[in-house]
């Protein structure tokens, strides 16, 4: 651990916001759910361990754990709950809708961390059985609350939607009780510290952000160039990344003194491989073993019990666990997990939105390499980075400008922009009238990932990681 004086407050608090600004953003325009959710976990893991001075190896897992423990609270849905707003007899259900789901949001990521950062004192059993009681809490909690629609912020009757918001709050509340009930570093009180951090931050910066669908519409401006959901978005990163960053600051000597905890054994190229493969091929695996009768699938046999075991996969809550408890017993496979699955998925959508957003009429057959051979690349690139000089910055930068590139893709890869038409098509002018409102929030990616590297740069400066 570095004895170098830890950075200023200010850069505690705008070097996560601005990150997670940029990785909130990028989460809602080119990977949503609880897979892109991992993209602002990942940035502001890796803003704290800059910040606190980590070796690569505690890096590593701080990463592991705020990727996924951002993307817990992705499998929320709350679409319907920001159209509770769009009326007036209904905007204050929608208003206390996403005040909740982001405090809770904050109040698991936190959580999880929190643990991260204060690993050493707990053994691996011990973790592993709060994982456990988590997922079962998890369940009570969609079972008890959500299925029945006791508290429902979703729309009762058109298009009902499937909730989790209270199943996350009872895992957070196991997770957080049964490790401190095991405390004995005297460091237990600094997971549910992030975790009542993330709590305001995710409470004040969903349910803030969300004002600006309420107030946008009416104010005194042309709204064709005005994106009033992703001004929420960058809202919500904004303000939870910086309550998460003040958290570390106000702790920042207990962090910054804690031990470190061993390096794992490390793991050769091919079980890191062979994870990122696995990942992938449950992600394209679970939708269609595990999906609902009435699909398109055969009911065979084979199908119905591939279906039944597989179907608790299909939550995320499960899905992470089993990658934390597999990927946080090498650093390797850490890194792996938290940068190139993050950035996996991304590609992934990119994949869909090239037929279904983009226009192009090109065949599954010549899509479907396009993810698979950028994420070799990011996979082997993370291989050779982490065992570099300065890892952290690096992989750092390599996460940041990947993700962007694939929102320039998503932006300008428009067939309508190349292929001539009717109404202008075929130029990149045609995008003013067709979309302004990109053009802002296309700014905003670029001006917060330039502030983002800065600070990467700047800290890192001063640092040996």
């Amino acid at each position: 651990m570095s004895n170098i004086p830890s950075p200023r407050r200010s850069a505690f608090v705008l070097f996560p916001a601005a990150a997670m600004l940029l990785g909130w953003g990028l989460r809602g325009y080119i990977g949503g759910g609880p897979f892109g959710a991992m993209i602002p976990g990942c940035y502001v893991a890796l803003c704290l361990s800059l910040l606190l001075g980590h070796s690569m190896e505690t890096a590593a897992r701080v990463a592991l754990f705020g990727a996924i423990g951002i993307g817990f609270g992705g499998d929320m849905t709350y679409g319907q709950t920001l159209g509770f707003l769009r009326e007036a007899d209904t905007v204050y259900w929608g208003l206390i809708g996403v005040t909740v789901k982001g405090g809770i949001w904050g109040l698991f990521g936190g959580a999880m961390l929190g643990i991260a950062l204060v690993r050493p004192q707990y053994d691996r059993k011990a973790l592993l059985i709060a994982f456990g009681l988590a997922v079962l809490a998890f369940y009570a909690g969609v079972k008890l609350v959500n299925e029945p629609k006791l508290i429902y912020f979703s729309n009762r009757l058109d298009r009902p939607r499937e909730e989790c918001w209270a199943g996350l709050l009872f895992a957070a509340i196991a997770l957080l009780g049964y490790l401190r009930a095991r405390d004995s570093g005297g460091r237990g009180p600094l997971p549910l510290r992030f975790a009542l951090w993330g709590l305001l931050g995710g409470a004040a910066g969903f349910g803030g952000g969300a004002l600006w669908m309420v107030a946008g519409p009416h104010l005194p401006v042309d709204q064709k160039w005005f994106g009033w959901w992703k001004m929420m978005e960058f809202s919500f990163g904004f303000v939870f990344g910086a309550a998460l960053g003040y958290c570390a600051y106000r702790n920042r000597n207990l962090l910054t003194g804690s031990r470190e905890a061993p390096p794992p054994k490390e793991s050769s190229i091919a079980p890191n491989a062979g994870m990122v493969v696995l990942g992938a091929a449950l992600f394209y695996a679970i939708p269609l073993l595990a999906s609902t009768p009435g699909g398109e699938q055969s009911d065979t046999a084979v199908t119905t019990a591939a279906a039944f075991f597989l179907a608790p996969l299909s939550r995320f809550i499960v899905f992470g666990m089993l990658v934390i408890a597999v990927a946080m017993r090498s650093v390797s496979a850490a890194w792996q997990a938290a940068i190139t699955l993050t950035f996996f998925h991304a590609m992934y959508d990119l994949n869909d939105d090239m037929l279904s957003h983009n226009g192009f009429e090109i065949s599954q057959a010549v899509l479907m390499p396009l993810p698979a051979a950028a994420t070799i690349a990011v996979a082997a690139s993370v291989s050779i980075l982490h065992r570099g000089e300065r890892p952290i910055p690096r992989l750092f930068l390599l996460v940041v400008w990947a993700c962007y590139a694939v929102a320039c893709a998503k932006t300008f890869l428009i067939r309508d922009y190349f292929v001539a038409g009717p109404g202008g098509r075929g130029s990149f002018a045609f995008m003013f009238n067709d979309h302004p409102s990109i053009i802002g929030v296309h700014l905003i990616f670029t001006l917060s990932a330039i502030v983002t590297m800065a600070y990467i740069a700047g800290i890192s400066g001063t640092r040996k990681t």
